[in-house]
């Protein structure tokens, strides 16, 4: 019997790794007793009312590719605590021939006692509920008593006890600039340049978030700019959860906030704040205006340097790097081309491929090449099969010296893991060599170049389902010359 062992705990805090600890010590035991083998562990680290767990959703994906037998779990409510999830995870099982057993033996569906499944599903998400609204009904108190229930104060605050209190280094003043900025004219997109340029520190790298990005952004600014925190009031319960097994949050109405009024010290006044709620709202208006229309290169033209895409600028009739137009010439340089002149350069490319090719020739080296692939593909394809199914013969013997207590879990657990990401990628690979086909690859790439070719010939403008099918990918250098990636070049068969 392969058996998936499913573990989670809700935080990573000490208590809850030695409860996971814990459990492994009683799966170990568990499936020793039954003479089990092991398939193998997936821990994750999260509450049990979403089913976006990373490894539940590759014990699911395992499940349905028939990879174990059985899902071994320490209760129902470790797999789910919502109940709809929990019925999903049933019928997965179940469709794919594989049992749900539990150690504290409510579902065992190998000896059919599933028949509790339901109430047990209720029970659970009940008890979230419950804790839920215990939770909510704390920090509710506590934003009355005009505490900051959030864990990241808005930028130019600190947190002390619990209350928000103006930090003592340049971000106050940044919030300042800002709302100045605003009101002498400047838009969102503007403003972080402006502060990019400077060097401000952003908001994710004040409070040391990974990966936290260098530039500013015009959704950073906006955000600022509607907080109604600088002006000292402590607004709070402004969005909610519909309920604890959903993620989606609704607005809550103002007259039903927690709204605590001079709670702490105030950065920007209150008619400065109104000012520029006002002022955002007659831009609004102004700027509403029908969708731009997506031009011909749009997600096709890239920064060579950068690699960022490269956008359309209506007075330039043409495009420029996008980290230039949003951030300035400090991060990018134009990278700029106009279309009408990159349209007249691919046109030319296609007419001359068209005009140069020799289609008898192409097909005679198209036939030969792709029975070559087909050949080296089929030795690749036994090569991975051998591999795969050696691999799988020591997983096989490692699980069974775990079994016999011949290796502790620590050195099962190294041997394993490489092995494990090797067969994963092998698997990949192999199921990639099996949908691809080459021998009706061959005939079809014959059939679509006749038909590009004939296209080819009549072309006399570009259109968007040309460069759909021609183009894959244009890059564009600093002083604007171009380097075009079609998705086939017919000149490309004739080379030995």
């Amino acid at each position: 019997m392969r058996c998936a062992v499913y573990i989670r705990v809700s935080t990573d805090k000490d208590e809850q790794k030695l409860s996971l600890e814990n459990q492994r010590s009683l799966f170990y035991q568990y499936l020793e007793d039954r003479g089990w083998d092991v398939f193998d562990f997936y821990v994750d680290v999260e509450s049990g009312t979403t089913g976006k767990r990373e490894h539940l959703q590759r014990l699911i994906q395992d499940a349905k590719a028939r990879k174990f037998d059985v899902i071994v779990a320490k209760e129902l409510s470790r797999l789910a605590r919502n109940g709809a999830l929990s019925y999903q995870i049933r019928d997965m099982a179940t469709d794919n021939s594989v049992h749900i057993v539990t150690l504290d033996n409510a579902i065992n569906t190998l000896e059919r006692r599933n028949e509790m499944f339901g109430l047990y599903a209720w029970i659970y998400e009940q008890e979230s509920q419950r804790t839920s609204t215990r939770i909510k009904a704390a920090l509710s108190s506590k934003a009355k008593k005009g505490e900051f229930k959030g864990s990241v104060p808005p930028y130019g605050y600190r947190l002390n006890s619990g209350k928000l209190v103006i930090a003592e280094d340049e971000t106050p003043n940044n919030v300042k600039r800002i709302f100045r900025m605003y009101l002498e004219g400047k838009g969102f997109d503007a403003i972080a340049r402006t502060l990019t340029r400077e060097g401000c520190p952003t908001p994710a790298q004040v409070i040391g978030k990974k990966n936290a990005g260098l530039y500013w952004h015009g959704t950073s600014i906006k955000k600022i700019l509607t907080n109604p925190h600088y002006v000292g009031d402590l607004v709070q319960g402004r969005q909610t959860t519909v309920s604890v097994t959903s993620k989606v949050r609704e607005e809550i109405p103002k007259d039903k906030q927690i709204i605590t009024e001079d709670a702490h010290s105030a950065i920007i006044t209150r008619e400065d704040f109104e000012a520029v709620q006002q002022y955002m709202e007659a831009r609004k208006q102004q700027k509403e205006k029908p969708k731009a229309k997506k031009h011909l290169f749009t997600n096709y033209l890239y920064c060579a340097d950068c690699g960022k895409a490269l956008w359309y600028v209506h007075y330039r009739k043409g495009y420029v790097c996008g980290n230039y137009y949003k951030h300035g010439k400090h991060v990018c340089s134009q990278h700029s081309v106009k279309e009408k002149e990159l349209k007249g350069v691919i046109l030319t490319d296609i007419r001359n491929m068209a005009e140069t090719l020799n289609e008898n020739e192409v097909m005679g080296r198209l036939e030969a090449k792709t029975l070559q692939a087909r050949k080296k593909a089929e030795k690749q394809l036994l090569a991975l099969q051998r591999r795969i199914e050696k691999l799988k013969e020591q997983k096989t013997g490692l699980i069974r010296l775990l079994a016999s207590g011949t290796i502790n879990e620590t050195d099962y657990k190294a041997a394993t893991e490489s092995g494990n990401a090797e067969l994963f990628n092998l698997q990949g690979q192999l199921k990639a060599f099996q949908s691809l086909q080459v021998g009706n690859s061959a005939g079809e790439s014959i059939v679509r170049l006749k038909k590009e070719l004939k296209q080819f010939m009549k072309l006399e403008e570009l259109t968007f389902e040309m460069v759909h099918r021609l183009v894959d990918k244009i890059e564009v250098q600093a002083d604007g010359s171009v380097n075009i990636h079609y998705k086939f070049t017919p000149t490309a068969f004739l080379t030995a």
